[in-house]
């Protein structure tokens, strides 16, 4: 009899050790993640906010009891998330680490454990870029603030509300400045070239002029020069990397096309320089030429 009661006893306790063991594992598991063809893994993060760090446009989430940082943040979502300290937030992520994550393009955050509406439709990223495991050469130029600097990178904020961080050298022309770089806070003309890495370097930095910062058409335009990932649709959007970012604008009737025939025309692996005016952190491709001519 006892030694019936001694096995019963040594069961339950092994049931019991086994259930603790799988509730510890789910509570270290992190947000769990869905893969896309791509390899993507995207989430929907519910958590506490912990920490707010604007410079580097990134925050800290308690969730399912453990801390991730999600970056990309805009300026707004950074000024509305640090009044909110201790609230709970839902919001679309991609992993990019074992505790970190990247906010969705087009996508919101919300207050609550409730899904975030799509701000535009899956087709475009709504002038913000997804990070590519690829690189493709490029450049990006375009007018914008410094947010950081140091002896030898900074990152600027684009028209679109992207922090783009770039290093600089001797090479880059900074002859604009007399001391041979910006100041945080200043608006400045960027012009930047990828790396083999995919990541970014200053060409030039320079002093905008007093006509073209009141000049709505030039402080909200960007020229990319990069490569298309994909075939334009009937929708009339363009997918196009820039070192290892991917960026994706619609067209309309009004782009201007040069050396294209007309949108449909234009194939995955091609050359481009676009030029997208932003309204906002939404952007339209106003002119796309083939690179290639």
């Amino acid at each position: 009899m006892k030694k019936s009661l001694l096995n019963r006893v040594r069961s339950l306790l092994i049931c019991i050790t086994g259930l603790c063991i799988m509730v510890f594992f789910a509570a270290c598991s992190g947000v769990a993640t869905t893969t896309d063809a791509n390899g993507n893994q995207s989430a929907t993060l519910q958590g506490e906010v912990q920490s707010v760090n604007p410079s580097a446009h990134s925050a800290v989430f308690l969730a399912q009891g453990q801390a991730v940082t999600v970056s990309q943040l805009t300026d707004q979502q950074i000024t509305t998330l640090q009044s909110q300290i201790g609230k709970t937030f839902t919001l679309q992520v991609t992993k990019t680490g074992d505790t970190t994550y990247t906010l969705n393009v087009g996508t919101n955050i919300q207050e609550g454990a409730n899904p975030v509406a799509t701000a535009t439709t899956a087709s475009t990223n709504n002038g913000q870029p997804t990070t590519t495991t690829t690189s493709d050469p490029g450049t990006i130029d375009f007018i914008g603030k410094v947010q950081s600097i140091n002896a030898s990178s900074l990152t600027v904020t684009m028209p679109n509300g992207e922090s783009l961080p770039m290093a600089f050298n001797a090479a880059t022309d900074r002859e604009d400045f007399m001391n041979g770089q910006p100041t945080v806070g200043q608006l400045i003309k960027v012009e930047t070239y990828t790396n083999p890495d995919g990541s970014f370097t200053a060409k030039k930095l320079g002093i905008v002029k007093p006509e073209d910062q009141n000049n709505p058409f030039k402080i909200n335009n960007v020229d990319f020069e990069g490569v298309t990932t994909s075939a334009v649709g009937t929708d009339n959007v363009l997918h196009f990397n820039v070192g290892n970012k991917s960026y994706s604008y619609a067209m309309n009737a009004s782009t201007q096309l040069k050396h294209i025939m007309n949108p449909q025309s234009i194939v995955a692996n091609t050359p481009v320089k676009v030029e997208v005016q932003f309204n906002g952190s939404n952007g339209t491709a106003t002119k796309v030429e083939n690179g290639n001519d």
